[in-house]
């Protein structure tokens, strides 16, 4: 790496490379690459997205869906975790409201 910076994602990659077959503590290398490898990605896509959202002059989730509209496997995924998000978001409220239903009963 260029530059040392915190290590944002090496437990979650550590767990998913032992999942797609990895031994169940990678060489510290691997995850270092990895990592890197994550970082640009997530730093190309915001800053594609940030240009995206500049004619409108707000960033928003639509961006990130435009950007990987031509890669089916992203764009379907993006989808589905739009979709799950919504529903947890729903999930949570009616959580929420049912929990303060009962403290307003008690």
């Amino acid at each position: 790496m260029s530059t040392k910076r915190k290590r944002m994602f090496s437990k979650e990659l550590k767990h998913m490379m032992y999942g797609f077959g990895d031994v169940r503590e990678p060489l510290h290398e691997s995850i270092d690459l990895l990592e890197e490898l994550v970082f640009e990605f997530i730093q190309e896509m915001t800053l594609k997205a940030a240009q995206v959202s500049n004619k409108r002059g707000k960033f928003q989730t639509e961006d990130l869906v435009f950007l990987v509209r031509k890669d089916p496997k992203k764009y379907y995924r993006v989808i589905e975790l739009l979709r799950m998000n919504e529903e947890l978001k729903k999930a949570k409220k009616a959580f929420d409201e049912t929990n303060v239903e009962e403290e307003e009963n008690m």
